[in-house]
């Protein structure tokens, strides 16, 4: 609907896509391809992606990680910690020798927040707006404390341990979709890059092309 509705298919000389739902991913291939009338690259481990993957079994890292460092090492230099905030949320390791040697993973803060509010009788919704204070006084701003504030320790406390791990300081990246959520009260060492994955989508499909 978008490219058809919002732009001309003829504009077009190929596409790429990144996807974590392989049941989709061959629908999705097929309708660019049908719309633009040239091929669509897949992100996967058959495409030339230029990243080193020092993990246990490298096949399983998911398309959009392996894009997200791949934008970030053509904008920063390594090493790199970065925390990608979706569905769920990812915190990237690439070391100094710009290799991807694993990550972390939790439970998102909109999945995370809704959890809490579904199964607790007398919490209701949040917005997920940070309140002006840590310490929420009445039950709306002491939940998007939580969740907000909450997510942002989080992220800072495993970014130090990290750092502490590999012995070095890293360059922090913060991304994904629900990164605008904390972007404004995390430590300021944190660089927001909400298009990171595009860069990383853009590299990817020149390296093949």
């Amino acid at each position: 609907f978008f490219l058809t509705h919002k732009l001309n298919p003829n504009d077009f000389n190929g596409a790429i896509i990144s996807s974590v739902i392989p049941s989709l991913t061959l629908t999705i291939k097929t309708a660019v391809e049908k719309l633009i009338k040239h091929e669509c690259l897949v992100v996967n481990k058959k495409i030339k992606t230029g990243l080193n993957i020092k993990i246990d079994n490298p096949s399983e890292l998911g398309a959009d990680l392996v894009t997200d460092c791949v934008g970030a090492l053509a904008k920063y230099q390594a090493p790199l910690i970065i925390a990608d905030l979706g569905t769920a949320n990812k915190i990237l390791v690439v070391d100094k020798n710009g290799s991807f040697v694993g990550c972390t993973i939790s439970v998102g803060v909109k999945i995370g927040a809704k959890s809490l509010t579904n199964n607790t009788a007398q919490l209701m919704d949040v917005s997920l707006v940070p309140p002006n204070k840590v310490i929420g006084k009445n039950s709306p701003d002491s939940l998007n404390s939580g969740a907000t504030y909450g997510t942002c320790c989080m992220i800072e406390g495993m970014a130090s341990k990290i750092e502490a791990e590999l012995g070095y300081p890293c360059t922090r990246i913060l991304t994904g979709g629900n990164s605008y959520l904390i972007k404004d009260i995390i430590d300021k060492s944190f660089i927001h890059e909400p298009k990171l994955i595009l860069e990383g989508l853009k590299c990817i499909y020149y390296k093949n092309k």
